[in-house]
């Protein structure tokens, strides 16, 4: 399962114009949802999409969508196909893995334990676990991982999320995948940083909330889901069975990779089932985003209470993150929103903390783009409180563009280009694809991509900065000083091949801060397996390198570089670091299978 975090994405709002009615006739509202896609922030003359457009552009097979409106599902309907190969057609009945929206619906479980007084959501989990605790180091001496610091991904526990196993594979119990053992096919949850001190996404988490339940209950989690949640809301298309039962594998739709191509065995399994395991239908997910919306507005839910409803739509510890959801504030107007990614299959669900509107989207397909669309369209179509209009193009001329252009640091290692290209003035950013931005008055841009506004202002020493700010009112999220024409962040140097001069300016900045994100390790790891993934093998090689060199007692970056090396032909490199990786972590299975095969091809380490 590949996490992501969908309300950054829609933290704008849609910018679209709404639409003007004198009245409602059947289906107004769902013609305009289907015909009025358009980008996060729309310009006037932009043209809209429609649903089919959109799905042929990104390559969306199915779509299943439920629209709330009034604290009831207003409507629900389905598009395209469950299968390329059968063509069966997707219907309201038929089942997308939600991934990580398996989280808030666990939560209301975890929840509802509580009101019981099954758990405690404020006890160190140590005390009620027993099959398994968390291991205790000098993160946890002073400050406990709790129920509630876990379901708000607070715990500063580790994993942030799972890739599933092949139909068919060997599946670990709980307790595999908390100690990272096999069969698992992820690393230990441990506690890493400080529990309390700041929100981080952590999957591994939620394992060690399912163990809490399980060892106060006995059972399985399917078991309890069912009773605490699925069946008192009415869910009865959904289950957190993994693998799906047999029984409901004829509507369940199959999933597709972003190269277009169907996930092997049609999905993967995700033991872990609370982070990611539960199959549903777009109405059965409203009815649970409804009872959220029911309870916090009236008290009259059939889970929990509101007392309990508000800790997961409050903010907690940090301001984007409550008990359960990710949350947004748009102009005093409260949303709460969780997405998910599984292989072959996106999801999200959206809900106005007090207006009773909502949405639901499923796909079978990893296009989260082609969901943000929809959701902007149904935002706009229902009157969205906290939308924003949409903005006018105020012409710029070219003189004055000019002395914008230049590259600006954002942080430690990016920078962005400002450049005009045919009369318009692009923005760049290092690992992105560039952006027209468009003026909208007064020496403020904006993109068609998000809401944040650009502005160029001199600094107190007169050297030209770009500030960017979001927000109602106003708040400044960066400002970026413009760069000297020699100036380098570390990466331009892996982009030029130069290895060395990019692990000197790397290894400043971990001497410098070692809490500095452009040197976390996890994130050098990403950036190196996205280059691969893009056909720069090298770069990748040298990044992970790098990566060797910063954190030595690491066996996953010997791993890394191994599998680059690999890629490149080098199987003598490759051969010697998978051996390393798997001496340091005898539980790598993959990288001992690698070392066996390579070492039958007669490849010596030597």
């Amino acid at each position: 399962m590949r996490p992501i975090i969908l309300f950054l994405a829609l933290t704008a709002l849609p910018a679209c114009q709404a639409p003007h009615r004198t009245d409602d006739p059947a289906g107004f509202l769902r013609r305009h949802v289907e015909t009025g896609l358009c980008n996060p922030v729309f310009i006037e003359g932009d043209s809209l999409w429609t649903i089919e457009e959109r799905m042929k552009h990104y390559g969306v097979h199915g779509v299943s969508i439920a629209v709330i409106d009034s604290f009831k599902i207003a409507w629900a309907k389905s598009y395209g196909v469950m299968d390329t190969a059968t063509k069966l057609p997707v219907t309201d009945s038929t089942l997308f893995q939600a991934a990580s929206i398996s989280k808030p619906v666990f939560a209301m479980a975890a929840l509802k334990l509580v009101e019981q007084g099954v758990l405690q959501l404020d006890a160190d989990v140590n005390t009620q676990l027993s099959s398994w605790k968390v291991p205790e180091n000098e993160f946890t001496a002073t400050e406990k991982v709790t129920l509630k610091r876990l379901l708000g991904h607070v715990a500063g526990t580790t994993v942030h999320g799972f890739q599933g196993y092949r139909q068919g594979a060997p599946l670990p119990t709980l307790v595999n995948i908390l100690n990272g053992e096999a069969p698992a096919n992820s690393p230990p949850v441990v506690v890493d940083q400080v529990p309390g001190r700041a929100w981080r996404y952590s999957g591994g988490g939620y394992c060690v909330a399912s163990q809490l339940i399980l060892d106060a209950k006995g059972g399985t989690i399917p078991q309890h889901m069912h009773e605490l949640v699925l069946k008192p809301l009415g869910m009865t298309r959904s289950t957190y069975e993994q693998p799906i039962p047999s029984t409901m594998v004829h509507n369940a739709a199959s999933g597709y990779v972003p190269n277009g191509s169907m996930a092997v065995g049609k999905w993967h399994v995700y033991p872990e089932i609370s982070p990611d395991g539960l199959w549903t239908t777009a109405t059965d997910l409203a009815r649970f985003v409804i009872d959220m919306q029911r309870t916090l507005a009236t008290d009259s839910g059939k889970v929990l209470t509101r007392a309990t409803a508000e800790q997961m739509v409050e903010p907690f510890v940090e301001p984007h993150g409550g008990v359960g959801f990710s949350l947004i504030n748009k102009r005093g107007e409260r949303y709460f929103e969780h997405g998910g990614w599984n292989e072959g299959f996106c999801g999200e669900i959206i809900g106005h903390a007090s207006s009773g509107k909502g949405v639901v989207i499923l796909i079978n397909a990893n296009r989260p783009a082609f969901m943000y669309e929809v959701v902007r369209s149904v935002m706009r179509a229902y009157d969205w409180p906290g939308i924003v209009p949409s903005r006018k193009q105020v012409p710029m001329d070219a003189a004055a563009m000019r002395t914008l252009t230049g590259r600006y640091k954002d942080g430690s290692d990016n920078r962005v280009t400002i450049a005009v290209r045919d009369g318009d003035l692009y923005r760049e950013p290092l690992r992105e694809p560039a952006t027209e931005l468009v003026h909208i008055g007064e020496g403020v841009f904006v993109s068609r991509t998000d809401e944040r506004r650009l502005r160029f202002m001199p600094d107190s020493a007169g050297r030209m900065t770009l500030r960017v700010s979001q927000g109602d009112p106003d708040e400044l999220i960066v400002a970026m000083p413009r760069m000297q024409d020699d100036e380098l962040v570390p990466f331009e140097h892996v982009q030029r091949g130069d290895r060395d001069a990019a692990l000197k300016a790397y290894t400043v900045l971990l001497a410098a801060d070692p809490n500095d994100e452009a040197v976390n390790e996890q994130r050098l790891n990403a950036t190196g397996y996205e280059l691969m993934n893009s056909g720069k093998a090298q770069q990748a090689r040298d990044l992970f390198f790098i990566n060797m060199k910063l954190y030595p007692k690491s066996s996953n970056v010997y791993d890394s570089y191994a599998e680059a090396c690999l890629m490149l032909g080098d199987k003598r490199e490759a051969l010697i670091h998978y051996k390393r990786a798997a001496q340091m972590d005898p539980n790598n299975a993959n990288a001992a299978s690698i070392v066996e095969e390579l070492e039958r091809e007669g490849i010596k380490a030597e």
